[in-house]
């Protein structure tokens, strides 16, 4: 951090190991910086990070737009954020501060949001008065909120301040839970599609899920590239595969697909209408053995011990241990494997040479 005026923050000085702390809201309208404007009491903020004892307030806002711009390329995306709530002014130019395209990410189990794949903003509920506190060198900011029956409501107005100061949609969406049931992943994903033109890039879920609130998502909720579902609903769960057509990778576990779904799926691949397919894994209790995908039996499609390594990206691979080639009318060559795992589990692999 090169411009320590740029912070709005009070020190502690006197002390071997100085601390920052936040000005609070009425202590902040005698800041130069903050142009008298009036601070949410929500935001009561606590930084801990490194900082001269005598560092003095500056003006920021007086700035040209230019000279505050470069202001901002010294700050990391969660000091950014904190600006953007203290003024109208910085608000409204703080998106275009950053070195490279801005991204989010949810994951409602965790109750975070992730800032280009780095920063975390935490979500944690207690009893005790609502505040904030970073930590820099977790590269996480914890939102303290009072406990409430309405928690999905706290989620989408936190994303709501989170986009309207990056200017951009959410890309991943994460949901984890196997306990009772929580509307709040729901409400958000909802929330999300609703409120953004822009499809997800990934879907992941897990856990024990409302089968009604999971065809929603099929219909309405749009992937591009990555989807995986490892979910227990209250009803039979059968997806029509063609809804992901444009996915890069398809995860489905526990689903009540059959055999003959999947070969019409994989007529589809064959006949070269499925461009974007890398891999895909369907687990289900209805594979019959004498069903063909292809052409091709359950047996004929088994685990052999030999491996090979499929790379979607930098983050992401599977394993290939076995199965049966096959290729494409337009030459495209992959395996399909049959696990005989509970539930049976069908894989495509699709190598891209």
């Amino acid at each position: 951090m090169g411009l320590s005026y740029s912070k709005l923050f009070k020190t502690t000085p006197n002390s071997s190991n100085p601390s920052c702390n936040a000005y609070s809201p009425t202590e902040y309208s005698s800041v130069p910086t903050a142009k008298n404007l009036p601070l949410h009491p929500f935001y009561n903020l606590k930084c801990l990070t490194k900082w001269s004892p005598t560092a003095k307030t500056f003006p920021l806002l007086r700035l040209p737009f230019f000279a505050l711009l470069e202001v901002f390329k010294s700050l990391d995306p969660i000091e950014l954020f904190i600006l953007s709530q203290c003024s109208r002014k910085i608000a409204n130019c703080v998106h275009i501060g950053g070195t490279k395209k801005w991204k989010l990410s949810v994951d409602v189990g965790h109750k975070q949001i992730i800032i280009n794949n780095t920063y975390r903003l935490l979500i944690i509920e207690t009893p005790q008065k609502p505040s904030w506190k970073y930590d820099e060198k977790l590269k996480t900011f914890f939102l303290e909120c009072q406990f409430s029956r309405n928690n999905k409501l706290e989620f989408q107005q936190v994303l709501s301040k989170v986009q309207a100061a990056f200017k951009c949609p959410v890309s991943s969406f994460a949901y984890t839970g196997w306990g009772d049931s929580d509307e709040c992943w729901f409400s958000v994903i909802k929330h999300i599609s609703q409120n953004q033109a822009q499809p997800l890039e990934s879907l992941g879920l897990r856990g024990w899920l409302k089968t009604e609130d999971l065809e929603w998502v099929f219909q309405d909720a749009k992937v591009t590239r990555i989807i995986s579902i490892r979910t227990i609903t209250s009803r039979l769960f059968r997806p029509d595969l063609m809804m992901f057509k444009s996915c890069e990778f398809i995860e489905l576990n526990y689903s009540w697909l059959s055999i003959n779904d999947l070969n019409d799926f994989m007529e589809e691949w064959k006949a070269g209408n499925l461009p974007s397919l890398r891999y895909m894994g369907i687990g289900s209790d209805v594979f019959h053995s004498d069903d063909l995908i292809l052409g091709f039996k359950k047996d004929e499609m088994k685990q052999l011990g030999v491996r090979r390594r499929l790379v979607i990206d930098e983050n992401l691979s599977v394993d290939c241990t076995g199965g049966v080639d096959i290729q494409s009318d337009n030459g495209t060559k992959a395996t399909m494997q049959m696990n005989r795992e509970v539930p049976d589990r069908f894989e495509l692999f699709v190598w891209i040479i």
